[in-house]
């Protein structure tokens, strides 16, 4: 009867290893399927044209392009670009972006009545469209925003002609 139970014991605490590391590594995969799910980000200004004539931009990335249309005033003059991204600018991105945390964000005021420019962060994954505006009061928000400008601002695109 002892062994019995010695058995039966040992094949309990077989099992709850066997468990805890299934649950282990079904938490790393999901991390890893949140940062495969965003297919798109994309970061848009809009307004600031009442005092001094502006333009406004929009840049999307994607894995493995980078789309940058240039609104003008007078949209003859309004571009668009396309550029080829790099998987380490890519994964640069994705690092910053806790999609949860970004959903959670709380958006700011429009700026626009007061001739200000805003600023809009919008994250596509399979799972739908995030859109934050003006979120700049939030950490994850700041992170994205940060490096956008850092890798994909309008001067460095500009600079790649």
């Amino acid at each position: 009867m002892d062994r019995k139970l010695i058995l039966n014991l040992s094949l309990l605490v077989g099992q709850l290893f066997l468990w805890q590391s299934c649950t282990h590594n079904s938490r790393r995969v999901t991390t890893a399927n949140t940062k495969k799910e965003i297919t798109a980000v994309s970061i848009s200004t809009i307004g600031g044209f009442t005092a001094t004539p502006s333009n406004g931009y929009t840049i999307r990335i994607t894995r493995d392009s980078v789309y940058h249309l240039f609104s003008a005033i007078d949209t003859a003059h309004s571009t668009l670009k396309s550029y080829a991204n790099t998987e380490d600018k890519w994964n640069l991105l994705l690092d910053k972006i806790d999609l949860e945390k970004f959903a959670d964000a709380k958006e700011g005021e429009s700026r626009q009545p007061y001739d200000g420019i805003d600023i809009k962060i919008s994250i596509q994954a399979k799972s739908g469209k995030y859109t934050k505006l003006n979120a700049d009061n939030s950490p994850s928000w700041n992170r994205i925003y940060k490096q956008l400008e850092e890798s994909f601002s309008p001067q460095l695109l500009e600079n790649k002609k």
